[in-house]
């Protein structure tokens, strides 16, 4: 790391290719050019992902179907039938994939990426999927893709916001790559990392009750608290709710997970 938050005492990532759109349109390019996720027999629930080796897709999903969590199909108390659910930076589709499909979350999904391959990606592995059903008789919708800069656009401006925002917002991975990028923004009179930015634009996509789950390899779980609900800029908007348990290793004298999920609630205004 190096660096400090001006607005917090987390230090800063060093910059990195991961940080840039370049990176992220090549690496999704590529997987256009190459038809991944296509082959016969595929399961778009079972997509690769840079998480698969600490089962952090898994993990995440049996959070979010549990019993316990308010918005699950299983929670037998839940209020929302169908919650709205937003993916932040969606890569290839695979997080809303697993949500609909194993999941059994049925209201409307949308995942959004600032790479516009990305979104083709996801869109044109969505639309097999449901050309499939077609075939068979069958019909299952409720996911789009589009494209948008969280940190340049405004929401509430585009045709897909809904009114008073999601009721859950899913980020695996995306904190992370803007992490990692060098670009700066002004943010109250002074230049900084764009991340600094990011807590607040997340939690103003979320509806008040609503929840955030942030899945991230490149932060401790009290990192991502601190960055998410310790800053002057958020700390009256989100409080942690929960967090996703993993298995916790030892090396040296020193405890740690692999990763980290952390589910935080929008205070009810």
């Amino acid at each position: 790391m190096t660096g400090v938050s001006p607005n917090s005492q987390v230090k800063h990532l060093r910059p990195s290719e991961l940080g840039t759109r370049e990176y992220w349109d090549k690496s999704y390019q590529n997987d256009l050019e190459n038809g991944f996720g296509e082959e016969e027999g595929a399961d778009l629930t079972q997509l690769e992902s840079w998480f698969d080796e600490v089962d952090a897709p898994q993990k995440v999903l049996e959070y979010l179907t549990s019993e316990d969590f308010p918005l699950s199909p299983t929670n037998p108390e839940r209020t929302i039938e169908k919650p709205k659910v937003l993916d932040l930076g969606c890569g290839n589709g695979s997080s809303l994939f697993q949500l609909k499909l194993d999941g059994g979350y049925q209201g409307p999904m949308l995942g959004v990426d600032y790479s516009q391959q990305s979104v083709n990606l996801a869109q044109r592995l969505w639309k097999k999927h449901i050309d499939q059903q077609s075939e068979a008789g069958e019909l299952e919708g409720g996911i789009s893709f589009e494209q948008f800069d969280l940190l340049k656009d405004l929401p509430t401006e585009q045709s897909w916001w809904p009114e008073g925002g999601f009721d859950l917002v899913l980020d695996k991975g995306t904190f992370d790559a803007i992490s990692l990028s060098g670009e700066t923004m002004e943010l109250d009179g002074q230049a900084v990392r764009i991340v600094e930015a990011y807590p607040r634009k997340v939690a103003q996509m979320i509806r008040p009750g609503g929840y955030l789950l942030i899945t991230s390899c490149n932060w401790t779980e009290e990192e991502v608290v601190r960055w998410f609900t310790q800053r002057a800029e958020v700390k009256e908007l989100l409080k942690e709710y929960g967090r996703v348990k993993y298995p916790v290793y030892e090396f040296g004298g020193r405890k740690g997970q692999g990763v980290a999920s952390v589910c935080f609630q929008r205070v009810a205004s």
